[in-house]
């Protein structure tokens, strides 16, 4: 068996009376006289750790950020100097190679601090990993010793043996030129504990220096704690232990550390493997667990609900500060949810326990205003000058509500959704140093009106009537908003109720509401809507339907308890598949939503899916292009209960997606279901026309807790630009955008046919978008179109991976002969 290896201070814990134990190759000190009076002591005073069998390793070199970005979950592209952040690291299957700290000494320079039990395999690991990067690695931790000072009133006492002000270090900050007993060291302010504290790192020389005169400095407020302590705290903190709650075995995703996890940035390594089990859905959740019987649950113990094996315990003990018995456990995610009991098998017994909700502690660090200092100081600084209250003023309103800082307002909110470092914000500029920045962003755009739009999948480029902006530009129409005090706003009411009017002529339906959010939330909405009125919890949705729209139902309806059944389409024709809709559409159905025209730009058999869901008294949904309602059969006709729509190719520009425009209609026999609101025609006193809000259907009015939905504004200057559209379009000019669309889409289509290079995808008829395939990468062809000044097409793999290198094109009214020759040319000599 090896030596165990002993930190530079092992004969002062000696004389201290340490109880010792074997960790990590390590003999380290478990505690000094007893862990649950040195846990005490850190929450109320202060506590000193040694920590020196921490392993550091040193990168440097030209590539060193690049390096390290590629093996690391988190994102350091951000990070200034003197920054610090938290991150995972994991190997190519998605398991944790191991959590560590990187601080950003210099522009190429990064301190690695690992765990003690990973240090030379994370070492390794690095070195492996390292091999076509110009880096510089070094593993200091023989030469290293770490401290921690942790606990509320650690930087009272850490500031009696240095000069420098430990105020400026802020929470994930670091000063490499500190000096602590007039000896060179790196401070940083993270913590592991559940509160304030420091972590100084010094040469193995000097560390018995810099121990002494903390504890002696400290006087009666601070004690040496052992490593028993500093697992009790850090468990209460719901802060992961590598090889209990994360490991080779967790992943990053499971063990309730995902936001440290930045998928959307460049490869890195084991990015495709969490890819994967976030698109698959995380099985296994990390979750607390209070204990309601007796019983202290280990690392390892089995989870059950009734006979199964659910997952196990990865920490459990008694908790000081709270006084109860709590654990964390990595279980199956379907019994997550809070307040659900499970079992935890204790030896050869069962006892019940209660998923709670994590953290057990809710962290108090010095960046929380401390009042002693407050009531003491002069206040002559506020650190946001733009913002009129000063501290003064802050501390004295906290006072009045009984809280001690800013932070605590946000206590509910749990640790591993916060940010927890401060924002990576430019220093200020003058006015104008600020307008040539936006100047230079706003540049970096693409201009539509020097490109041709063949883009679309729910945003179109229509021709603008110039009398749109012109109306809307002024200013009463311009600064509106959502008419609280609303029969004061006639105007504004009136050109609700023009909208709700032409909306339900449009679609041939007996009522509408006064806009929503946008075409998803719309057909959402719509969705809630058939709920509550057939008291069923089943929605049949088509794959045909817009990806954006089915993701945002499903983020809607994920708590309702309401299942969500996607049909797929027909292969041949594009459409949904009728058979498949037979077979899910059931008594248990509250409402089928078909897209029409749908996602492909096919027009559904709308007829057939109509009959099928009013035989089994569900309620038809229809998410329709308004244009098209120009010629197609309206929803009216077919027989829809709800119609929705994005209203904004009437009239509305695309604007880099949004803010667009949401409508709904339906029967009125549904009208007290309807989300948002409804504008009305009455008479006044003295029997004048008057405009009234008839139907306030949300929480902040008078229903509340009876509101149908959430919907809280209208989107009322986009509505007022689709009514003067509509109004200046008339039925005549409305039905020749819609043509003129569909014939020219047509054209291009079989023009592109012709060419040989593009092949049909499906054989059912389309309005003005349509699907064609190539053996090129679509995003081959984008970019070639887009050098000859032309947006190409959607990217249809993106979001259904069967229809590989498949385009969605669409063509309006705006588009010429010349510019659709000019595409098809540019096409075919590809």
């Amino acid at each position: 068996m090896s030596e165990l290896k002993r930190t530079a201070l092992y004969n002062d814990h000696k004389e201290a009376k340490a109880k010792f134990f074997e960790f990590a190759g390590w003999e380290m000190p478990l505690e000094y006289e007893g862990i649950s009076k040195e846990h005490e002591a850190v929450r109320n005073n202060a506590g000193l750790f040694d920590v020196s069998h921490m392993g550091e390793v040193l990168i440097k070199g030209d590539e060193s950020e690049k390096f390290i970005q590629n093996i690391i979950t988190n994102d350091i592209t951000t990070m200034k100097e003197n920054d610090v952040i938290y991150t995972p690291m994991c190997y190519e299957d998605g398991g944790v190679v191991d959590d560590l700290l990187v601080y950003k000494l210099g522009k190429d320079e990064f301190l690695l601090v690992v765990n003690a039990s990973n240090t030379q395999k994370d070492e390794k690991w690095i070195k492996d990993n390292s091999t076509n990067y110009k880096v510089d690695i070094k593993d200091i931790s023989d030469k290293t010793s770490q401290l921690a000072i942790q606990g509320p009133k650690s930087e009272k006492i850490l500031q009696k043996l240095t000069q420098t002000k430990l105020s400026n270090v802020k929470f994930f900050k670091l000063d490499k030129d500190i000096e602590i007993c007039k000896v060179p060291c790196i401070v940083s302010r993270t913590g592991y504990t559940g509160e304030d504290g420091f972590e100084i790192y010094c040469k193995n020389e000097d560390v018995l220096k810099i121990w002494n005169e903390i504890l002696i400095k400290g006087e009666n407020e601070i004690k040496p704690i052992g490593l028993g302590a500093r697992d009790t705290l850090r468990f209460e903190a719901s802060l992961p232990l590598y090889g209990n709650e994360i490991s080779d075995k967790i992943s990053p995703l499971e063990g309730g550390i995902s936001c440290f996890v930045k998928l959307e940035k460049e490869n890195f390594i084991g990015k495709e493997a969490l890819l994967k089990q976030k698109e698959d859905g995380i099985k296994r959740k990390l979750v607390g667990f209070e204990m309601l019987g007796k019983g202290i649950p280990r690392h390892g113990y089995e989870v059950k609900i009734k006979d199964e094996v659910i997952g196990f315990v990865t920490t459990g003990c008694f908790s000081p500060t709270l006084n109860k018995t709590l654990g964390l456990a990595l279980i199956d995610g379907k019994y997550s949810d809070l307040g659900e009991e499970v079992d935890i098998a204790i030896r050869k017994k069962v006892v019940k326990a209660k998923v709670i909700k994590r953290p057990f502690y809710n962290k108090n660090y010095k960046k929380d205003i401390d009042k002693m200092e407050i009531e003491n100081r002069e206040y002559t600084n506020n650190e946001f000058s733009y913002i009129p209250a000063t501290d003064e003023d802050k501390y004295k309103m906290l006072k009045c509500i009984g809280i001690n800082s800013i932070d605590d307002l946000f206590s509910d909110i749990p640790q591993n959704l916060k940010l927890n470092k401060e924002l990576n914000l430019e220093s200020s500029k003058c006015e104008m140093e600020v307008s040539k920045k936006i100047s230079e962003l706003a540049n970096k755009n693409i201009n539509l009106d020097k490109i041709t739009c063949f883009l679309g999948a729910g945003a179109y480029d229509h021709y603008i009537p110039s009398l749109i902006k012109h109306i809307t530009s002024r200013s009463e129409f311009y600064t509106a908003y959502t008419p609280y005090q609303a029969e004061i706003s006639q105007g504004t009411l009136q050109v609700i109720f023009e909208f709700q009017s032409m909306i339900a002529d449009l679609t041939d339906m007996e009522i509408a509401n006064a806009s929503m959010y946008d075409g998803a939330t719309a057909a959402t909405e719509a969705c809630i809507m058939a709920v509550g009125q057939t008291r069923r919890k089943k929605i049949v949705i088509s794959k045909t339907v817009h990806p954006e729209t089915r993701k945002v139902l499903q983020t809607y309806m994920k708590n309702k308890e309401c299942e969500i059944v996607e049909v797929d389409f027909c292969n041949e024709y594009g459409i949904t598949d009728i058979n498949k809709l037979k077979d899910n559409v059931d008594k248990e159905t509250a409402c089928v939503l078909i897209q029409n025209p749908n996602f492909f730009g096919v027009i559904e058999h709308m007829q057939e899916i109509e009959k099928i869901t009013h035989e089994n008294k569900a309620m038809l949904i229809m998410s329709v292009n308004p244009i098209s309602l120009g010629i197609l059969k309206t929803p009216g006709e077919i027989g829809a209960d709800i119609v929705v729509g994005e209203a904004q190719s009437l009239g509305n520009s695309l604007n880099f997606g949004g803010p667009y425009v949401g409508f709904m209609a339906t029967k009125s026999k549904l009208v007290r279901k309807m989300p948002g609101r409804i504008v009305g025609q009455s008479v006044d006193s003295e029997n004048k026309r008057a405009y009234v809000l008839t139907l306030q259907a949300r929480e902040q009015h008078v229903r509340r807790e009876k509101a149908t939905s959430n919907i809280c504004s209208n989107q009322a200057l986009n509505a007022l630009i689709a009514s003067i559209y509509m109004a200046t379009l008339g039925k005549e000019g409305f039905k020749e955008v819609c043509c003129q669309s569909m014939k020219k889409a047509h054209y291009a289509y079989e023009e592109l046919i012709k060419t040989g290079k593009l092949k049909p995808v499906f054989k059912g008829k389309f309005f003005n978008e349509f699907i064609v395939s190539s053996d090129l990468n679509v995003e081959q062809i984008n970019s070639k179109l887009l050098e000859n000044h032309i947006l190409g097409g959607y990217n249809l793999e993106n979001n259904y991976k069967d229809l590989k290198n498949s385009m969605l094109l669409c063509v309006t009214e705006k588009r010429s002969k010349n510019e659709i020759d000019k595409l098809v040319g540019i096409m075919e000599g590809m």
